[in-house]
């Protein structure tokens, strides 16, 4: 037989490895190939053995016997040819398994990713050091996968580095959309990266605009439809994140129109076909016209866009659609429409296939949308079927606890505690239980069960005395102590953190929070004092502005305005970039507001705007305070200037606002006129002029702003205000009013703003004399408005108006889910529609005899800043809470304190005041005074304001009357006074036979029990 020597040998095995690795077939090429190179290691192609050997392990995925068989061919005497193909698939298989690496052992696919990035640096240095024909093909490929190794180890600065190359070197570039694409990536992680840490609103809105600039390169781009499909989905998240920033509404219609842009993966796959098969022709085409450098690009184009498509087609990665329409849910939620985020939920659930993360994800925003809407029973029932459903969530232990949390924000404080409550007791060992321990204790702080809350805390900190959560448990405690104003044990406890050297981190948190305590007992020379001593110890902590702060307003406090003025000063110079600084230098217009000095305020508030043009809440702030003493001074025009510069800002509640504040300093001008009647010729004019000037500002709002629902309201307010100075001037009558508006109205379009300019319309009855008589047909307004405009929220007017007509009514089911609503979606810091939702329901629930809800809603009202002195209905809210406490008992006198208010208030209507003798009355009576007063000659008899209601009131309201000489007559029957039970009887009904028949029939029967 006829030896075969070993070179036919090795090249019979090179064949079959070579034809094997066309035909995909890695295994076996990796078997030939290796035997080669254990075998005959001299082989002349033994570079080229290597080569393709490295190539089909990293197709294989195993990556480093790949980097193994190509290490000879990457050293520096190795042929350029070689060595570059070497270092780029070695470059490749070390990217390849950090890839795979990075989720299940992040520490060893950073470090894969790290010899990647390392292995390209050297190929992209041979290239540009000692360019070869066969290796420059590399560079945007080294340059390309150089960035993505950085930017997976989170080395941001060079991987951007790297893609502003490619974006500028090759910028004819296929790839081009990929670089854009990946770019826009990187920064939207530097911008969640700045929002973690706390960056300013400034800072994170400009990172977030600078990603949605590089991702609008990609978004329109035909020629790269996934890749526009992904940068959409990247500019949504974007534009959700930063609207977390703001409190309205417009930052999340602005991610919900990105959401609704990306596309399902089935009308992306037929797309994506037949680009791949545009491509192809392209490819073919360069090829024949010799275009062969073309033809190579477009290669590797194809390979990119084939892989996608495969991506696209595979059933298990998951539908972009069905994430978008997650987050537009979260949106929905966000803008407290639970309604419409369930609509998007439910069909989630009904057609779309849900992984077990979007299963879980979709089932969270459902509970989530329960708790938004206040439907707490069904928000319980969700959460127990979602801790069923999802035992191994390792976030379940924050769903009660977020629940409460949501709770304690819509003061529902009942509600809240069921739910900290059952944090402990579902997970008594989760992460949440200090924080679930402190809702508690807050909820019962709120309820005015002190006593427990401080036993909570009490017990927690006596079994837990060593535990990391002690000192946080302490700081909640000093936190509810200064919510109720008890500064000095808020003091107390801020200082044992603050000494105790175990406490870390929180020590100069608590020092801190000691600082603001002694500010509020107004200790303000212990404050300067502990300030100096804060700013020795911890000179670089975040919160030394802050402390500052209260030490330049405690002189301030001691009339060194001076002094106060150049310490401020000093903080926006040395602390530009804090959330103090801004403050600051407001403050010194306050401080020149309260001096008088209008020069130096309207100086103070050019330089504050001169050193944040963009802080524009802040700007309005000061504005608000100098323009009030413009008003003051009848300087209008000068007022209006102050708002100018803001009406036309990118932060749309401070544009609208502005817009607001313009008109009513025109309106303000108008009220100052004299009567119209008594104004000559040439004032008419002019005066009409103003109203008119008042009018265009509140339009423009309207017109402008028409998302801006607060604004809305207040707009459309401003101008009913108008429509009665007009009135008043005798250029309207109650008639001509509704006609007027309509026409002021008519400039505007969209169907939102005509909805309201309905509801203002059906509003105007409560400006109408007898206009109680007109409230059903406002009301079959407001329902036929409401009804054929579900998604539209209402304004705070809007809603109490609306609630105020459905309770006459007696429709209080409907009352409750309009105030609840309101309540739902009410701003933390907007007090105005918290009252107004908490009086709203309150009123309700008193309206339809649930006096216990009734005070727990009125209780939350005047829990708001000053007691909320400042509400038109705090009257009546206080004497929601005085009939709710004689209901109870009255055990600790609230009902006779706030009865007593009520009859000696001169601001009180008559209604109140009538109904709050006769329960004065019945108090009275209950504590044996009904004839016979306890200190003689006192005249404190129930008999006494029985009567009083009734001969004061009874005209006006006969009710009250009637039911005041009833009151008489059965204190005198039960006293055996038969005759004097007799008269008030009769006297009741002579007097009311007609206007209050239902208590003349009760006089007629009490009359024919007592007999002759």
């Amino acid at each position: 037989m006829e030896m075969v020597r070993a070179d036919d040998t090795a090249g019979i095995l090179y064949k079959q490895g070579a034809d094997a690795l066309s035909a995909g077939q890695y295994a076996q090429a990796v078997q030939a190939f290796d035997q080669i190179l254990t075998g005959y290691p001299n082989m002349p192609n033994i570079d080229d053995v290597r080569l393709r050997a490295g190539f089909a392990y990293m197709h294989m995925e195993k990556y480093d016997e790949a980097v193994d068989r190509l290490s000879k061919e990457i050293l520096p005497v190795v042929a350029p040819a070689y060595r570059g193909t070497a270092l780029y698939y070695t470059g490749l298989s070390q990217f390849y398994k950090g890839t795979k690496l990075i989720d299940s052992d992040p520490a060893k696919g950073k470090d894969a990713f790290g010899k990647a990035a390392a292995t390209f640096s050297t190929l992209i240095d041979s290239i540009n050091t000692a360019p070869d024909p066969q290796t420059k093909g590399y560079l945007e490929e080294a340059i390309y996968f150089r960035a993505l190794s950085n930017f997976e180890r989170d080395e941001y600065d060079p991987a951007e580095k790297d893609l502003l190359q490619l974006i500028q070197q090759f910028s004819s570039s296929l790839l081009l959309p990929d670089y854009y694409l990946r770019l826009g990536s990187l920064y939207a992680v530097e911008t969640n990266k700045a929002v973690i840490d706390k960056k300013s609103p400034e800072e994170v809105r400009a990172m977030a605009q600078k990603a949605l600039d590089v991702l609008d390169h990609v978004s329109n781009d035909p020629n790269a439809l996934i890749q526009a499909n992904e940068a959409n989905m990247n500019k949504a998240e974007i534009l959700y994140l930063i609207a977390q920033l703001d409190n309205g509404d417009a930052g999340y219609m602005k991610a919900l129109e990105a959401y609704r842009l990306v596309r399902r993966k089935a009308d992306l796959i037929p797309l994506q076909q037949d680009r791949l098969d545009e491509l192809k022709r392209n490819s073919a085409n360069a090829l024949q016209n010799a275009g062969a450098m073309l033809a190579n690009e477009n290669s590797r184009l194809i390979d990119r866009e084939t892989n996608r498509l495969d991506t696209l087609k595979d059933p298990n990665m998951p539908d972009p659609i069905i994430q978008a329409l997650i987050r537009m849910a979260e949106c929905y939620n966000a803008m407290k429409q639970a309604d419409e985020a369930r609509t998007i939920l439910h069909r989630l659930v009904a057609k779309s296939a849900l992984n077990q993360d979007q299963q879980q994800e979709v089932d969270f925003q459902l509970l989530y949308s329960y708790v938004l809407g206040g439907e707490t029973d069904k928000a319980d029932k969700a959460l127990t079927d979602y801790l069923t459903k999802h035992a191994g969530d390792p976030q379940a232990d924050s769903i009660s606890y977020q629940i409460s949390a949501k709770l304690m924000d819509r003061k529902d404080y009942e509600g809240s505690l069921k739910q900290a409550q059952r944090s402990l007791q579902d997970f008594p060992k989760g992460r949440y239980v200090s924080e679930a321990i402190g809702l508690e204790a807050q909820a019962l702080t709120s309820l005015g069960r002190l006593k427990e809350a401080d036993a909570v805390v009490n017990n927690f900190l006596a079994k837990n005395p060593n535990s990391p959560v002690a000192n946080s448990m302490l700081m909640t405690r000093a936190q509810g102590k200064s919510a109720r104003r008890d500064y000095a044990g808020a003091l107390e406890d801020y200082q044992k953190v603050r000494d105790n050297p175990q406490a870390g981190d929180l020590r100069p948190i608590a020092a801190a929070g000691c600082i603001q305590a002694l500010y509020s007992l107004q200790r303000f020379d212990d404050v300067l004092k502990e300030s100096k001593d804060f700013t020795a110890k911890y000179p670089t902590n975040k919160t030394v502005s802050t402390v500052l702060l209260f030490a330049a307003l405690s002189l301030d406090q001691k009339n060194d305005h001076n002094g106060a003025v150049a310490a401020l000063q000093d903080i926006a110079k040395k602390y530009p970039k804090d959330d103090a600084a801004p403050f600051a230098l407001s403050y010194v217009v306050h401080i020149y507001d309260v001096a008088g000095s209008l020069p130096q305020m309207i100086q103070a508030a050019n330089d504050l705007r001169a050193a944040y043009p963009n802080n524009y809440p802040i700007l309005a702030q000061a504005a608000d305070e100098v323009s009030a003493t413009l008003v003051k001074q009848k300087q209008y025009d000068q007022a209006i200037a102050q708002y100018q510069p803001l009406i036309d800002v990118p932060t749309a509640s401070v544009a609208a606002t502005s817009r607001n504040k313009i008109g009513d300093i025109w309106l303000a001008e108008a009220k100052n006129m004299r009567a119209y009647q008594s104004m000559n010729e040439q004032e008419r004019p002019e005066a009409e002029k103003v109203v008119a000037s008042a009018e265009e500002a509140y339009l423009g709002t309207l017109q402008k702003f028409p998302e801006q629902t607060n604004a809305a309201g207040d707009a459309f307010g401003g101008l009913v205000d108008v429509l009665k100075q007009r009135r008043s001037w005798g250029l309207l009558t109650d008639a001509t009013m509704e006609g007027y508006l309509a026409k002021l109205g008519s400039v505007l379009t969209l169907p939102d703003m005509k909805a309201r300019l309905e509801m203002a319309e059906a509003g105007l009855v409560f400006t109408y004399k007898n206009g109680v008589s007109q409230y059903p047909a406002a009301l079959d307004r407001f329902r036929k408005v409401v009804a054929a405009n579900p998604s539209l929220p209402l304004t705070r007017q809007e809603a109490d108006q609306y609630g105020e007509l459905l309770i006459a009514a007696k429709d209080y089911a409907t009352a409750l889910q309009v105030y609840g609503d309101l309540l739902g979606r009410a701003a933390p810091n907007d007090m105005y529609a918290q009252a107004d939702g908490d009086y709203g329901l309150g009123a309700a629930y008193l309206a339809q005899g649930d006096v216990a809800n009734a005070a727990r809603y009125f209780s939350a009202m005047k829990s708001l800043p000053n007691g909320a002195a400042w509400h038109p209905h705090i009257m009546d809210a206080n004497y929601g809470l005085a009939l709710a406490a004689e209901k109870m008992g009255d055990p600790h006198g609230v009902a006779m304190q706030i009865y007593s208010q009520i009859i000696q208030s001169s601001q009180a209507p008559p209604l109140l005041m009538a109904k709050s003798m006769l329960g004065y009355g019945h108090l009275l009576e209950k504590a044996g005074h009904g004839l016979n007063p306890a200190v003689p000659d006192s005249g404190e008899t129930a008999l006494r304001y029985y009567i009083q209601a009734s001969t004061q009131f009874g005209l006006p309201l006969p009710q009250i009357g009637a039911e005041g000489l009833f009151s008489a007559g059965q204190l005198y029957e039960k006293a055996g006074d038969k005759a004097n039970a007799k008269k008030q009887f009769t006297d009741l009904i002579g007097n009311y036979g007609e206007s209050a028949p239902d208590w003349v029939a009760k006089a007629k029967a009490e009359l024919d029990k007592l007999g002759p």
